[in-house]
């Protein structure tokens, strides 16, 4: 029993010899973001919290850039001009300029799948414009770039953008009959905003939906419980908040091609009547004239994105993925052949529940 416990205090001592690093001993990358400079070389940006003494609740940042001709090459110089070790375990953002990802990010793709540091809930963006300017940018906020352009994102999120991280980015690019999405960011004098969605083919961007469109392709991919979306009508802008939504796709073989079938069921509450009495018209055929409307925008809406998707042979919405799961002896080739002209319609139910107040 003596030995035994001679071996363990023994083990407790040489634990406690071991160079074990602080928080303090490290630099802790937070954000990293990519510029194309020409073939062949690239500019990147990280940084690095700062934090002052407790008792100022301040939070600097340090940035550190430099440009190389290889992400391996980046990674050695940008340690070089750190005073202290460089660590990735916490970065939380991970940008590409639009110039850079129009060329392709497949590199990058590769080394984020393969780095254990590196956890699949961080968020990439897409920037209009310079990552190394946004980075650098002073927002007035209490906290560092990193946690600030986390929150917009999670906040979008909690709205009109669709689900995005890593994870999700990863999953759709190794996918067969599916393509992956992005943030698309912008920086506009003290602020940050996020002004559409970055599409994919493959790891390439070929095109971006603006802002107002957002919720669209969001109601297309997955369940919403809060959104917004407003429309210009001939009495007025009109808006409405979507409070649940359900979206089911049908295929249907056609000889040797598909067509699909697409089902949107859509409630939500008028939160917005500009220009219209809007105590005056809460009769049933106005709320079946607002139903109408919207309805037919949202088809309208839909049809002209799966139809934008389509003549850039892009599909984030996976029809691809849809068709190879639901019909044997998928044939890729053929598949993404037959894609540009394969013909999609799509059905909106609607119901108004509510214009401000209970019905």
């Amino acid at each position: 029993m003596r030995g035994k416990l001679l071996s363990v205090i023994c083990l407790m001592f040489a634990a406690g010899c071991n160079n074990i690093d602080s928080v303090e001993d490290r630099a802790i990358i937070q954000i990293s973001g990519y510029d194309y400079v020409d073939e062949g070389r690239i500019k990147g940006t990280v940084g690095i919290p700062q934090y002052g003494e407790e008792s100022a609740r301040t939070v600097e940042e340090l940035n550190l850039t430099v440009e190389t001709e290889s992400l391996k090459e980046f990674d050695i110089q940008i340690q070089n001009e750190s005073s202290k070790p460089l660590s990735m375990g916490k970065l939380e953002v991970n940008l590409y300029n639009e110039d850079l990802a129009s060329r392709g990010i497949t590199d990058f793709m590769d080394i984020l799948s393969r780095d254990p540091r590196i956890g699949r809930n961080i968020y990439l963006g897409i920037v209009d414009g310079d990552t190394q300017k946004l980075i650098e940018g002073d927002y007035n906020q209490n906290e560092t770039t990193a946690k600030y352009l986390k929150g917009i994102i999670e906040n979008n999120i909690d709205q009109n953008l669709p689900k995005t991280n890593l994870h999700y980015f990863l999953y759709a690019y190794y996918a067969d009959g599916l393509d992956g999405f992005l943030p698309y960011l912008k920086k506009v004098n003290s602020h940050i905003e996020v002004s559409g969605i970055s599409i994919f083919k493959e790891a390439s961007q070929v095109t971006v939906i603006p802002a107002e469109d957002t919720l669209i392709l969001k109601l297309l991919k997955e369940k919403v419980e809060k959104g917004s979306q407003t429309i210009q009508s001939d009495e007025g802008v009109i808006g409405m908040e979507i409070t649940d939504s359900n979206t089911s796709y049908q295929v249907k073989k056609s000889g040797d091609s598909p067509r699909f079938i697409v089902n949107m069921t859509i409630k939500g509450f008028i939160n917005e009547m500009k220009e219209t009495g809007v105590e005056s018209q809460r009769s049933s055929a106005r709320i079946d004239h607002l139903e109408e409307e919207f309805s037919a925008y949202y088809k309208s809406k839909a049809e002209e994105m799966i139809e934008l998707f389509k003549e850039n042979e892009t599909d984030p919405i996976g029809l691809g993925s849809l068709y190879k799961n639901r019909m044997r002896n998928f044939d890729k080739q053929a598949w993404e052949e037959q894609y540009p002209e394969v013909p999609v319609e799509v059905n909106v139910d609607l119901e108004i529940t509510g214009m401000g107040i209970s019905l």
